[in-house]
């Protein structure tokens, strides 16, 4: 994989690094980080909606379950545009186009912050969730390119621990400053963010020439990616994954309200403490993804399936502090097992090919998220939300299943 990055800014190939690389490399860093914090902001715009449902439902005059299924349309509108747009923008620098995407991103956001009905909400939603899939497909492989050889699995997490753990940490952060201040404030604040952050990476990144000179023709790439057995493996453990989680995951708040007797301030410091898991899950995926890449996954899946079955028995048996410490473990384990999906398709991918890998795996992330909201609006519409738990203990099944057939897709090495 090495041999097809670009070697890093302040370095010839071949010379390593030049009189002034050291700065060169501290600003790459920095640029990195703040690469990683978009993804983290862009993913908790995605999901704000999920603390929030009740009062975003009544700020637009909807229903909880159409507000929980605005959730499920921004990942079907990433999902269906994430290789289009790729291929569109393969010419251009990637620092502009990263750019570019946090700014849409924020603009999307204000747009959702000034509806007064669904449609308007939908709108904005749609324009964010247009920038999803390409930012994510171009922003692994810029911040690989970053790095000392050595380290480029290692960087390349970096973006994808910034977006699990704003699923469970920048998620509840929002909901704390939605019950504070309202939800539209969270929205704005969220725009403002993403917006600093773009001008940050503008500033610090420097420039990025496209991998190629035009972008591959999508249905090719798309098939490329999938005739890899391993990589196949790794799309459909995602899908799985993500759907069983973000059933019972869209509509927590209610779950935990109905069900564990959690809600208001209590239910948002849980979710913080459900994200400091999360962030402690994301970071043992790369020291996982070098050391035991196979067993640490299963073992993440084992974790993973007990947490959210035992959800359901912890709310049938009215046992609230044994439930507040599974939300915390299941939330740990799914970022574990989300991050090493992504590290997963870096370790195979070849640098030219890595953006449509990685859109491909950022549509069956997003897919994932819309049969997932899909099926937990479905449960709560028709008076099942109690359930809910064992559909997502039903797909941790399924993926240590897969894992124990063919984990050895988590282990390094090219496509084949």
């Amino acid at each position: 994989m090495t041999g097809d990055v670009p070697a890093p800014t302040g370095t010839t190939p071949s010379s390593g690094p030049s009189t002034p690389a050291a700065p060169a490399r501290r600003s790459d860093a920095v640029a990195s980080l703040a690469v990683a914090a978009v993804a983290f902001v862009v993913v908790t715009g995605e999901t704000l909606p999920v603390g929030l449902i009740s009062d975003v439902a009544r700020g637009v005059d909807a229903d909880e379950s159409e507000v929980g299924l605005t959730v499920g349309w921004y990942a079907l509108v990433a999902a269906v545009s994430a290789v289009p747009l790729t291929r569109l923008t393969a010419r251009l620098d990637r620092r502009t186009v990263l750019v570019g995407c946090a700014l849409v991103f924020a603009g999307g956001h204000v747009v959702a912050a000034l509806a007064t009905d669904l449609w308007v909400l939908l709108v904005g939603r749609s324009v964010a969730a247009l920038t999803h899939g390409i930012y994510f497909a171009v922003a692994t492989p810029a911040v690989v390119r970053l790095a000392r050889p050595e380290a480029r699995v290692r960087a390349g997490g970096q973006v994808a621990v910034g977006a699990s753990v704003a699923l469970v940490l920048g998620t509840p952060l929002a909901t704390l400053l939605g019950q504070a201040a309202g939800w539209r404030i969270a929205m704005l604040v969220v725009a403002a963010v993403a917006t600093v952050l773009a001008l940050v990476v503008a500033r610090l990144l420097g420039p990025l020439p496209a991998l190629q000179r035009s972008g591959p023709r999508s249905a090719d790439g798309v098939l490329a990616t999938l005739r890899s057995r391993p990589l196949a493996v790794v799309m459909v453990i995602t899908v799985v994954l993500v759907t069983g989680h973000f059933a019972l995951f869209t509509y927590v708040a209610p779950y935990a309200d109905e069900r564990l007797g959690v809600h208001g301030a209590t239910f948002s410091v849980v979710l913080l403490v459900y994200g400091g898991a999360a962030v402690v899950g994301s970071t043992l995926a790369g020291r996982v993804a070098e050391a035991r890449p196979v067993g640490g996954v299963r073992v993440g899946a084992v974790v993973f399936t007990l947490a959210s079955a035992g959800l359901w028995v912890a709310a049938q048996l009215g046992a609230r502090p044994a439930g507040v410490v599974l939300l915390v473990v299941w939330g740990g384990t799914f970022s574990l097992l989300a991050v090493s999906t992504g590290l997963a398709v870096l370790r195979r991918v070849p640098g030219t090919r890595s953006e449509t890998a990685f859109a491909v795996h950022g549509i069956v992330f997003q897919a994932g998220i819309v049969a997932g909201s899909a099926l937990g609006s479905l449960g709560h519409r028709t008076g099942h939300l109690a359930q809910i738990p064992w559909v997502t203990a039903t797909a941790g099944l399924l993926v240590l299943a897969l894992l124990l057939g063919a984990g050895r897709a988590f282990r390094g090495g090219q496509p084949t």
